[in-house]
């Protein structure tokens, strides 16, 4: 493989980025899964990608539930950026990430899934690193709730589902969609065994499908 200036400067960014996030949760005393850097989450900068590439009209709300120190929504360019985690040491993290990064204007609130208690409705919102944790009936009922509530017509739903051992549980995300207006598309695989959809809102009487 051949070393190139642009690889090196890469390689010392990922560094010095893995240095700054390990101190920080070593501060707020956070799991040290928020140590990785965006960079070696594929399926975060899929999503970020993904996301960022709808139309100008697509991309006005945003909620992350689940938001970590805000890896995906403090790299996504909406009007308005909301993030949700149930842990505060978490959401201090993020703070402090938005203001030591200049990653513009985001806030952040602490709440449990499915409580989350949104108002209005979104352009998109993401749920992607926890749902494992959450059993089958239990996450599709917040997943509806949220799908009629709060997901614009047209907007994207986000969300993710890993099969592998250890895992408490494993979800299909044709289950998870079935009976809602709108239609799911699978956007990547990746390591870990997770695979990402997203889901795509139709007007309500829509049939859903792939």
């Amino acid at each position: 493989m051949q070393v190139t200036p642009q690889r090196i400067i890469r390689a010392a960014g990922n560094r010095a980025e893995f240095a700054f996030r390990f101190m920080l949760c070593q501060f707020l005393h956070i799991d040290r899964w928020h140590q990785c850097p965006l960079a070696a989450k594929d399926y975060a900068v899929d999503i970020i990608k993904y996301l960022n590439a709808q139309p100008k009209r697509r991309r006005r709300r945003v909620v992350e539930i689940g938001c970590g120190i805000g890896d995906i929504l403090l790299n996504l360019d909406f009007e308005e950026r909301h993030g949700l985690d149930s842990d505060p040491a978490v959401l201090k993290g993020a703070e402090f990430f938005r203001r030591s990064h200049f990653k513009g204007t985001a806030n952040f609130t602490q709440a449990i899934f499915p409580e989350c208690n949104l108002e209005g409705v979104y352009s998109s919102i993401i749920m992607v690193g926890w749902t494992h944790a959450i059993a089958p009936e239990m996450l599709r009922g917040g997943i509806r709730n949220l799908v009629i509530n709060n997901l614009d017509t047209g907007g994207i739903l986000v969300t993710d589902t890993v099969s592998g051992d250890g895992y408490p549980h494993r979800h299909s995300p044709i289950a998870l969609f079935e009976g809602l207006p709108g239609r799911v598309e699978k956007l990547g695989s990746y390591v870990n065994t997770r695979q990402v959809f997203s889901f795509i809102k139709s007007p309500a009487g829509a049939a859903s499908g792939r």
